[in-house]
């Protein structure tokens, strides 16, 4: 275990020297250090007011979709929900969209992605639990409601977002308001930076000290109650937490896929475990993700930038398909009936 935690965070340390290091103008990783920490120079401005505040962003965009996909697969107890599927990234995109569509001040974009986000997340949870309970009382969620319900309510944020952008934007905000639907890092600052990371603070307090009631409810709400657990407190709370982090992330990037379908997947896979080693691999893994992610995204075609999101629609709708294809079982509760 200590070695392949030590080979993660080799690779977490890999990808944020790469991100430091490489673009545009290369530099080798102690010449960037000493110039970032003197601020003197042209180079010491690309990295300090560039780079850095990209890398972080791709980090923290990692960790909290992987955070979050974590919490909410603990929650539905199956492998397949994820941010971007169950449309809790779709509905923080729309308050999003709704927010620089009305020119609202930048601090307050973090918490209408939050209402968004919580809003369509409640119908996803309020539709999937009326499934799951008419058949014979079986508890959690049923992972064929949360896809269809988030897949629908995916395309409803969408067709609004279209609608305000035909409605009240203008051509130039539109066509920036579609790139950033699209993901990506981008031109991402310290000012752009920092209120999502203030509001994530307690969904990541949340997240890391959670552990005991996900191991709790992993073992089936009434088995939960009966050891004490207060579950539907519990679970209101770690849906409040995956929520903010899911917001916090989509205004930072926009709409980023699959980082928290794939990074939870890897983490069980190879570090089996306690649910806090889970938390602590799950939300490395997520970081290195991004990180190279965006590496490629912004290095892969000279002097053009892909989208952050289609890239990791590109590897991880695959990996969807492979995991609902039943090559390997990804339910965490009993099959559904």
């Amino acid at each position: 275990m200590a070695a392949r935690f030590t080979i993660l965070f080799l690779c977490l340390t890999l990808a944020l020297i790469a991100n430091l290091c490489l673009g545009e103008t290369c530099v080798d990783p102690i010449t960037a250090l000493k110039t970032a920490f003197s601020g003197k120079g042209e180079l010491a401005a690309v990295l300090n007011e560039i780079r850095i505040p990209r890398l972080l962003s791709a980090m923290l965009t990692g960790i909290y979709l992987s955070l979050s996909g974590y919490l909410l697969q603990k929650l539905s107890r199956n492998y397949l929900a994820d941010p971007y599927l169950t449309g809790v990234s779709s509905g923080a995109a729309l308050g999003v969209a709704a927010a620089l569509l009305l020119g609202l001040e930048l601090s307050l974009v973090p918490l209408i992605a939050i209402i968004g986000g919580i809003s369509t997340s409640t119908t996803v949870i309020v539709l999937s639990r009326r499934s799951a309970t008419g058949h014979g009382g079986t508890h959690g969620l049923s992972i064929t409601r949360l896809l269809l319900a988030g897949i629908a309510l995916s395309a409803v944020a969408q067709a609004a977002i279209n609608l305000m952008m035909h409605i009240f934007g203008t051509q130039s905000m539109s066509q920036g308001l579609n790139l950033w639907l699209m993901g990506g890092l981008s031109g991402r600052t310290w000012s752009e930076l920092l209120p999502p990371l203030l509001y994530s603070i307690p969904a990541l307090a949340v997240a890391l000290f959670s552990g005991k009631q996900l191991r709790l409810l992993s073992l089936g709400e009434e088995t939960a109650a009966a050891l004490g657990l207060n579950v539907g407190r519990a679970q209101l709370i770690i849906l409040a937490a995956a929520v903010m982090l899911t917001a916090s992330a989509t205004s930072i990037a926009g709409l980023v896929g699959f980082v928290g379908l794939i990074a939870p997947y890897l983490a069980r896979q190879i570090f089996k475990g306690s649910e806090s080693v889970q938390i602590v691999s799950v939300l490395a893994i997520g970081a290195v993700l991004t990180l190279f992610a965006d590496l490629a995204a912004r290095t892969l075609i000279a002097a053009q930038e892909l989208p952050l999101g289609s890239l990791m629609a590109v590897l991880g709708g695959p990996f969807f398909i492979y995991l609902l294809a039943g090559i390997d079982r990804v339910s965490e509760s009993s099959e559904e009936a």
